[in-house]
């Protein structure tokens, strides 16, 4: 072998040394429903804002962690 396809090779190694896998649940399923629902519409409809972040996305971003971490908030503090 000569050193360019050393350095190919070693270079194909690292990268597949540092690939990473992500687990992206019901994300691909939950998302494309809630946005048929428009349920950032609604709720920016209702509740207009002039901030940065609008309502309409937090309320989108709480709904789809509450869909995908269903478990009880009961340790949080009043």
């Amino acid at each position: 072998m000569d050193n360019q396809a050393q350095a190919l090779a070693s270079t194909v190694r690292q990268a597949i040394r540092q690939t990473r896998t992500l687990n992206l649940g019901a994300l691909p399923l939950l998302y494309p429903i809630l946005e048929t629902l428009d349920l950032r519409g609604v709720v920016n409809t209702i509740r207009p804002t002039e901030a940065d972040l609008d309502l309409g996305l937090v309320a989108l971003i709480l709904v789809l962690n509450r869909l995908m971490a269903p478990q009880p908030l009961y340790w949080v503090n009043r």
